[in-house]
């Protein structure tokens, strides 16, 4: 059996193009303790991949060039859009009882 942790590994690792080399990483994103049957699940977990894409694609870096700025921002897009699109794969669960 698949444990959901590593299902989140699986579908909700941000994994940049090599066309972005300077910001090629990959972040898994736990989901686990979230109650996707809900809007507030998804709503959480929808922060948390743009946390996720942010941090990767270098958007929370104070030291930033004007190029890297622009360059992160072109990442961030199309990070969260594959990350949007994998989440969309997964079933919605509910927590067992707590």
């Amino acid at each position: 059996m698949i444990s959901k942790s590593m299902i989140a590994a699986g579908l909700f690792g941000l994994a940049l193009s090599a066309s972005q080399p300077a910001f090629a990483a990959t972040r898994s994103v736990a989901y686990a303790d979230l109650d996707l049957t809900t809007d507030a699940g998804h709503a959480q977990l929808d922060a948390r991949l743009k946390d996720a894409a942010k941090d990767v694609c270098g958007l929370t870096r104070k030291d930033a060039s004007a190029a890297d700025v622009e360059a992160g921002r072109q990442c961030f897009a199309k990070a969260y859009a594959d990350a949007r699109r994998a989440k969309g794969e997964i079933r919605p669960t509910a927590l067992a009882a707590r």
